[in-house]
């Protein structure tokens, strides 16, 4: 009778062994879901900031370009240039380019295995005088630019710093050569080709 009884007990016992209870079952389920969910939104959060972060300064840098363009277009009716920070911006039309009939060659610095192609051009005001300023001006201004460029290293005119601000310090170097002309304003410098090889 005692074995009966152990029997009947075994088989009660046997069943809660053989597997989870339901509600510890879906416990388990919720748990590994609410991780899951966790992971994501935390890789979310710290991607997405920076994105965001962008957008917002994109936003913001595009709105802020606006308001000067339109500030520049209510200032400049008459015409004229305005200098902003050492640059030069057009805020008319382009009247008159006169540009160097062949490219410039130029040694950089420090090098003699490398040339910098370069090709020029001058925005003058009014176009009548273009002719003029071409046949008094070009051969000295070109000699100006030749001496600025090969003052830098081939490294230095890698930079895009350095490129970008080219134009502002020629304009300043080759000002004085149209002290000289009535009537005559430079308004802008170019570089058509600029070329390291």
């Amino acid at each position: 009778m005692a074995n009966a009884e152990k029997d009947v007990l075994d088989e009660i016992e046997e069943p809660k062994k053989k597997g989870m209870k339901l509600p510890v079952l879906i416990g388990v389920i919720l748990g590994i879901i609410i991780v899951q969910v966790g992971i994501v939104f935390a890789a979310i959060k710290f991607m997405a900031p920076a994105d965001a972060h962008n957008e917002k300064d994109k936003h913001k840098t595009e709105q802020e370009a606006e308001e000067k363009d339109s500030e520049k277009a209510h200032e400049a009716k008459d015409g004229e240039e305005e200098e902003n920070d050492g640059k030069a911006e057009l805020v008319q039309k382009v009247e008159a380019i006169v540009t160097t009939k062949n490219d410039l060659y130029i040694n950089p610095r420090g090098t003699s295995s490398h040339i910098v192609v370069l090709s020029l051009g001058i925005e003058v005001s009014p176009a009548e005088k273009a002719k003029e300023v071409e046949e008094k001006l070009m051969v000295p201004i070109q000699d100006k630019v030749i001496g600025r460029i090969s003052g830098y290293t081939t490294e230095e005119l890698q930079r895009s710093d350095i490129r970008d601000s080219l134009r502002t310090i020629i304009k300043k170097d080759i000002k004085p050569f149209f002290l000289g002309m009535e009537e005559v304003k430079l308004r802008n410098v170019y570089f058509p080709k600029f070329v390291i090889q």
